[in-house]
């Protein structure tokens, strides 16, 4: 029986060069290293540049798990956090180091998936998170490339395609679809093919049962002339996906890639996409860079990052932390309906949310304790004008008419976070110190997989019982061992 051939997707060399970027370590537990990591840099105060690292460094260190890791991966932390998001500004010439407002927005606003779309957003080739001397094949090689964007627009133009040929399929894409007709290849990366392009290139490639990874291709080798795994060669392309996916702009199954339901107003921005850094252009035509020269750009590509920071963009769609099948309508009345099937939403919807689903939680609670005749008076206090020091008036239900007064702390996520500290207002934490233990702290924690409630009271007494840290910082950054608080069940409210 003969032999079936094999037939490879065929990049000629010319359009050959491999793009690759700084990878964290810490990629599987991200979403948890960047919450923690940006409220660490917070704590960190504006200091001379060694000062500054050794600060970082020692915090690095204590994240659950580090402390007995060796000091190169931790220093590759070090190195890897700062150059992929930006979570501080270096300023060599005086000498000081301050915390970025990226990671300021990330740790008061606890909102992941918007994180991650910002950093999606600006993140291109050229930029001050590569390599001098990686920068300079970038540009020699005419490199102008935004990833997260192209991919969106070859999902677009292949859904385009699908929908012209009556076709009832979804396009999607893989790492290696990815990794060979998008990242590897010049005539992409320098704008010289079109997204339908590269999408007709997928489907046909496809159709024709072409295969990518050939370990026989000189291309794929590495320096030491072996060839790179399969898994290596499309780590990059790869990082982008999954971080796309963090972000809730695509979801995966089996492999492959597909654009994120419900999330189209994100999606056209980042498609509609005209912004880039431009600091590099200077060098485009040139015979001969300096790596020092590339070297000087840096804090201008960090600066632009922090200064082109929207945080009205992509607010994270917060309807799809919810099943289907919730009755979000009765479990959190009109206020969360309003919140979750607004298209515009703001960093105050997210603490909206939390609210309206705790303001169920404790009439539920109420009622399941016998104290129905409270349930109406249950209210959220808060409002734009003023706040308190709490969220919820609600009632102790223990016998007595004590009031319990909330605060509501939520994070969004896409995967269930351990990294559940949060901050504290001067007024909060005022108004807990006056309170004492009818003032409670609901840590809500809201993901696709999980919703974790922890309820922290009398923080002024555990912080002084040391169950909890509080580090000043225009009021408390709070910090807790999550092992010594056992999650609270989260009631839905039904009548």
């Amino acid at each position: 029986m003969a032999k079936k051939t094999i037939k490879y997707y065929n990049l000629p060399d010319d359009y050959w060069h491999r793009i690759h970027f700084v990878r964290p370590r810490f990629k599987g537990n991200i979403e948890n290293v960047l919450l923690y990591m940006a409220t660490e840099c917070c704590h960190i105060p504006k200091l001379p540049r060694d000062q500054y690292n050794q600060r970082y460094f020692n915090a690095i260190r204590m994240f659950p798990g580090n402390i007995d890791m060796a000091e190169k991966t931790l220093n590759n932390w070090r190195t890897e956090i700062p150059a992929l998001f930006g979570f501080y500004k270096e300023n060599k010439d005086e000498d000081y180091t301050e915390t970025s407002t990226m990671a300021k927005f990330l740790a008061e606003n606890q909102d992941l998936p918007q994180f991650m779309r910002f950093f999606l957003y600006s993140f291109q080739f050229p930029g001050g998170h590569m390599k001098p001397q990686d920068l300079k094949d970038i540009i020699y090689n005419n490199i102008r490339f935004k990833p997260a964007k192209m991919i969106i627009n070859v999902l677009l133009s292949g859904n385009e395609i699908l929908y012209s040929n009556d076709s009832e399929k979804t396009m999607s894409i893989s790492a290696e679809e990815a990794t060979y007709c998008i990242f590897n290849d010049i005539r992409v990366t320098s704008g010289s093919i079109t997204s339908k392009e590269i999408a007709e290139t997928i489907l046909n490639n496809r159709k024709n049962k072409i295969k990518y990874y050939n370990a026989k291709d000189p291309k794929v080798f590495s320096l030491t002339g072996k060839p790179r795994t399969k898994g290596d060669v499309t780590r990059y392309a790869k990082d982008i996906l999954d971080y796309m996916e963090i972000a809730n702009l695509l979801d995966c199954q089996n492999g492959y890639y597909f654009l994120k339901v419900n999330e189209n107003k994100a999606i056209r921005l980042f498609a509609e996409d005209k912004s880039f850094f431009n600091g590099y252009e200077g060098f485009y035509g040139k015979s001969e860079i300096e790596t020092s020269e590339l070297s000087d750009i840096e804090p201008e590509w960090f600066e632009y990052v922090n200064a082109t920071f929207n945080p009205d963009l992509f607010k994270t769609d917060l309807a799809s932390i919810f099943t289907k099948d919730e009755e979000i309508d009765v479990v959190f009345a009109d206020r969360i309906k309003e919140v979750v099937s607004s298209e515009d939403k703001t960093t105050k919807d997210i603490g909206n949310l939390g609210e309206a689903i705790i303001v169920g939680h404790e009439k539920m609670r109420l009622k399941l304790s016998g104290y129905e005749q409270f349930i109406k008076l249950v209210q959220i206090v808060d409002s734009p004008s003023y706040h308190p020091g709490f969220d919820i008036d609600s009632f102790e239900a223990d016998g007595t008419e004590d009031h319990r007064f909330i605060e509501v702390k939520t994070t969004i996520s896409k995967k269930a976070i351990q990294m559940y500290g949060f901050h504290m207002s001067p007024n909060e934490w005022r108004m807990a110190n006056t309170v004492q233990e009818h003032y409670c702290v609901y840590r809500l924690m809201l993901s696709e997989q999980s919703k974790i409630l922890l309820v922290l009271r009398n923080p002024i007494k555990l912080y002084k019982t040391d169950q909890i840290e509080a580090l000043p910082r225009d009021g408390m950054d709070i910090t807790f061992d999550s092992g010594q608080f056992e999650p609270t069940k989260l009631l839905t409210w039904k009548k």
